[in-house]
């Protein structure tokens, strides 16, 4: 039960309906950034992902770089966010996700959630310009 709510929180992270303004919504506990921060660190350190590389996909540009989109895969598969086939794992979310962005969230989610790719890390990186294309203001990364 904690690995699905760590999950729908780790999702939260990603999906905000707001532009980032370079801070975490209120609403995430700050024990949940303390959990996610070990991940961050191991996924950075495997993939050689750099914070400027993260701040870059935060300020709405996500790089096609190796390092970048095989981080968000780590980090997915870490949380369960996404399955072996690079697929995002989006249904079980959406039941935690406040009413208010359910439905922007299913129709995005939805329609970008499986994506053809020469590997996983490919499949995140065009999830994630998926989302983006989309909404802009609804893709950020820890």
């Amino acid at each position: 039960m904690m690995r699905v709510i760590l999950s729908c929180v780790f999702l939260g992270f990603l999906m905000q309906t707001s532009f980032v303004s370079g801070g975490l919504p209120d609403w995430v506990p700050p024990e949940i950034i303390e959990m996610a921060a070990g991940e961050k660190g191991r996924c950075m350190g495997e993939h050689g992902t750099t914070q400027d590389m993260i701040d870059q996909v935060n300020a709405g540009n996500i790089l096609n770089d190796r390092a970048l989109t095989c981080y968000m895969f780590c980090l997915f598969e870490s949380f369960s966010i996404i399955d072996e086939d690079g697929v995002l794992e989006y249904e079980m979310l959406l039941e935690m996700f406040p009413e208010d962005i359910k439905n922007k969230a299913t129709d995005i989610l939805g329609g970008c959630a499986t994506q053809s790719g020469a590997d996983n890390c490919e499949k995140v990186y065009k999830i994630a310009t998926c989302v983006q294309g989309k909404d802009p203001g609804m893709w950020f990364m820890i």
